[in-house]
């Protein structure tokens, strides 16, 4: 079990590396597209004080850029939910490209999130 995660981990990372040469301008571009798209994901649950952390469907669930943190201790301080499409099959090359941007996004979510809710549950454990 724990070669098919790194061998995931692996393949990720190979898809990632693999995308990256098409030019550093447009690259800049999606990047900031993406830290917009985080951070307006973030205000709208911040709106509904909604600190839940994004998971991964699948066998074994895992939460983007948190994988270190046991999963029960995430849902016990800030709560999970599950993203949507990220299960175990994929079957083209596209809903690879449309994984590998998921992941991505909800790493950025989660580590910007995971902070914001620290902060909330400390402030709330000191009352």
């Amino acid at each position: 079990m724990k070669w098919i995660q790194i061998l995931a981990c692996l393949g990720l990372m190979i898809g990632c590396a693999h995308e990256q040469p098409q030019g550093s301008k447009q690259s800049n571009m999606n990047k900031r597209s993406d830290d917009l798209n985080v951070d307006v994901a973030i205000e709208k649950a911040l709106e509904n004080k909604d600190y839940r952390l994004l998971l991964t469907q699948g066998r074994r669930p895992v939460s983007p850029g948190l994988e270190h943190i046991p999963i029960e201790e995430l849902k016990d301080r800030c709560g999970t939910k599950f993203l949507t499409g990220m299960g175990d099959v994929i079957k083209s090359t596209a809903e690879k490209k449309a994984r590998v941007a998921k992941y991505n996004f909800a790493k950025a979510y989660n580590l910007k999130m995971y902070a914001i809710c620290q902060k909330a549950t400390d402030k709330h454990n000191k009352v």
